[in-house]
């Protein structure tokens, strides 16, 4: 009996999700609220050879959200830093710009308020996210959120940067837990995993590499080539294939 253990690279495949599905799944939900997990990670497990076992899926997602700005100057104390910070944002330096002198402190101080209100939202929001990983660990067997890093959230304009330190946390498991498994499966499009496939490689184990196909038959375009040539084989899923394992309408 062949082991096998599946890493997921999770902001990968949320993405990947977005992209397939346009106008199917609404990214508000984080996740398809109804998904089979489990019986898709034991279906992926079942492609890579005949009489395997799925040992457990390593689902790899941030530990931390960070906010730009994490801090923000008193408006009394510190009135000419917290303008020059504000005005890092062009809409909100021409607003204070052509704000009268003796109204730029209330005008700072409310761009502040409405600053935080949006930290606020933005952490329950994370929070959220949170308590749909845990759901998921709890109700489908054999999945285990492992959680590192952090990501960046810009106040100013509303945007999420790119995540840190998980895709090393990920690579390093790959290696560090290569007893564990006979066969490795990731879930990923990042090229940055080559160096940890080519080391697991070295000890004997047998690499496969996911990637998705859009509606169209064609191949997503967020898996890495670099990673694919690496790993022994690509195991594609197909479009109607994954939207069923997802219940998606």
């Amino acid at each position: 009996m062949k082991r096998v253990c599946i890493f997921v690279d999770g902001e990968n495949l949320r993405h990947a999700i977005i992209d397939l599905f346009q106008g199917i799944f609404d990214q508000i939900d984080y996740l398809p609220k109804n998904a089979q997990w489990g019986k898709f990670y034991d279906w992926l497990a079942k492609q890579t050879s005949p009489n395997v076992e799925r040992v457990t899926t390593y689902w790899y997602v941030i530990q931390h959200l960070d906010c730009f700005p994490y801090k923000f100057p008193d408006s009394t104390v510190y009135p000419d830093k917290l303008r020059n910070l504000l005005s890092k944002h062009k809409p909100y330096k021409k607003l204070l710009d052509q704000t009268p002198q003796a109204n730029l402190q209330p005008e700072m101080e409310r761009i502040v308020s409405e600053l935080r209100e949006r930290e606020s939202k933005m952490q329950d929001r994370f929070r959220g996210w949170m308590t749909i990983q845990n759901g998921i660990a709890t109700h489908h067997e054999g999945i285990e959120f492992r959680r590192a890093g952090a990501i960046r959230y810009n106040l100013f304009d509303k945007s999420l940067g790119s995540e840190k330190a998980v895709d090393v946390k990920l690579a390093v498991d790959l290696i560090v837990l290569h007893d564990i498994y006979d066969i490795a499966v990731i879930v990923s499009g990042d090229q940055d995993y080559v160096p940890a496939v080519q080391v697991i490689k070295d000890y004997g184990k047998r690499v496969i590499n996911v990637v998705f196909k859009m509606k169209n038959g064609t191949i997503l375009p967020r898996g890495a080539w670099r990673l694919n040539l690496t790993t022994d084989t690509v195991l594609e899923v197909e479009y109607n294939q994954f939207k069923n394992y997802l219940q998606l309408p």
